[in-house]
């Protein structure tokens, strides 16, 4: 893969996950559900479950959490045309910033039929 094509497919990820954080933090689960190809794999704490919907409402955990924003970094650890594995280190806070937890996870992205989606996810929360 030549540099160029690595940088391309790189912003390709990254305005991707943009739209990804953009649903998790004032979307729906629908909105999530529409960037992941079903079904997903979501590792959870004891299993790995083969999901046909997205398996977390993002409107209950904010209402339930007071969730208003992340910080995170995002590391594209493997690139190919159509698979990418993701590292994301990142605390969830509340609107006037105070911290909720922090939480590390793991995705796998597949590009098909000229789409990118999340295929396989999995997150630590208090991992730091």
């Amino acid at each position: 893969m030549t540099v160029q094509r690595r940088e391309e497919l790189q912003t390709e990820i990254r305005s991707f996950m943009d739209l990804y954080n953009e649903a998790f933090v004032s979307g729906t689960r629908d909105d999530l559900q529409a960037l992941v190809h079903l079904p997903v794999i979501y590792v959870s704490e004891t299993e790995a479950q083969v999901r046909d919907r997205y398996p977390f409402d993002p409107e209950r955990m904010r209402a339930s959490t007071g969730f208003h924003h992340p910080k995170t970094e995002t590391k594209i650890v493997h690139l190919e045309e159509d698979r990418a594995h993701l590292t994301i280190e990142g605390t969830r806070h509340r609107e006037d910033g105070s911290l909720i937890e922090s939480i590390d996870s793991f995705y796998i992205l597949h590009k098909r039929d000229g789409r990118w989606g999340v295929s396989v996810f999995s997150g630590i929360r208090g991992a730091r």
